[in-house]
């Protein structure tokens, strides 16, 4: 008689042999943090409960990046390159049991669990830094320069070539520490620098008072007793610039996994789940990209 046993997210409802043998005792990962290693081809997503030693354990085959986008995707469980396996051991498992190249021969498997269908679900989500000294959750809306580049990951919020983090409050005028709470506003017309495109209010944008072309304002000085010509009212002259600097930021991506449809066997032996979320691994990528915004 096929014995089917039925998962819940915390905890396995028991079915037994008419003789009374229990199959599992326990399922229980909620407290077991979700891990990987592998790349492409040979993906791999585990979690341990070493209490009860036990594993869940899942593998993909698949050669495109999985955290390439920040979107869902879903892979069909297959049973050849793309498993789900859940076992339970003898001993303890060592720290690299998934991630060997050379499979442990210790501990032994005492039960194995091959899902033979199934979906396993990819949710992957960025986060963007681009250290500019502005806090995130100020820009998750807008692109005030039009540069294509979302001010949550610009680091020169209004396009005048002047980095976000040199127009905030540099000096510590105020003596918080906390450089945004008080940023430069030169020309006092209530627009702050890091947003201002004429920082001075002459006439003329900041980005085109850029006498030498190295698309870096600050180093234009022409009278010293005040400062750089993008700051001096006093100085107009104006010279057409037509590109911006090179930006970097950070994107820091997670993923959640979710197991659908899930049927686990073990010769006539089944465990099914309709949904089980196996985590979230958060920061499981971080790329650093460095581009230069169209003008």
């Amino acid at each position: 008689m096929k014995k089917i046993l039925f998962l819940f997210i915390a905890t396995l409802l028991l079915q037994s042999c008419n003789d009374g043998d229990i199959i599992i005792t326990t399922f229980n990962f909620d407290n077991a943090e979700l891990k990987t290693c592998g790349n492409l081809g040979n993906y791999v997503f585990y979690k341990v409960n070493p209490e009860a030693l036990e594993s869940l354990s899942l593998k993909l085959g698949v050669t495109d990046s999985i955290y390439k986008t920040a979107e869902t995707k879903s892979y069909t469980l297959n049973g050849t390159t793309n498993f789900v396996n859940y076992r339970t051991y003898d001993g303890a498992l060592g720290t690299s049991y998934f991630c060997s190249s050379i499979p442990p021969t210790s501990p032994n498997v005492t039960e194995d669990y091959l899902a033979a269908s199934g979906t396993a679900e990819f949710v992957t989500t960025f986060v963007y830094e681009d250290n500019d000294g502005v806090p995130a959750n100020i820009e998750v809306d807008g692109d005030t320069d039009g540069d294509g580049l979302p001010d949550v990951y610009d680091l020169d919020d209004d396009g005048d070539n002047v980095p976000t983090a040199r127009e905030l409050d540099t000096e510590n005028a105020d003596g918080d520490n906390d450089p945004f709470t008080n940023p430069k506003d030169t020309d006092g017309d209530g627009i702050p620098d890091y947003l201002d495109d004429d920082d001075d209010g002459d006439g003329v944008l900041t980005r085109n008072e850029d006498e030498n072309g190295d698309l870096d304002p600050t180093n234009d000085v022409t009278d010293t007793s005040v400062g750089p010509d993008y700051l001096n009212p006093a100085v107009a002259d104006t010279y057409e610039i037509t590109q911006y600097r090179i930006h970097t930021y950070k994107i820091f991506k997670s993923v959640k996994i979710t197991l659908k449809n899930l049927v686990l066997i073990n010769g006539e032996e089944e465990i099914t789940q309709e949904t089980l979320t196996m985590g979230t691994i958060e920061n499981v990528e971080t790329k650093d990209k460095t581009i230069r915004p169209e003008f």
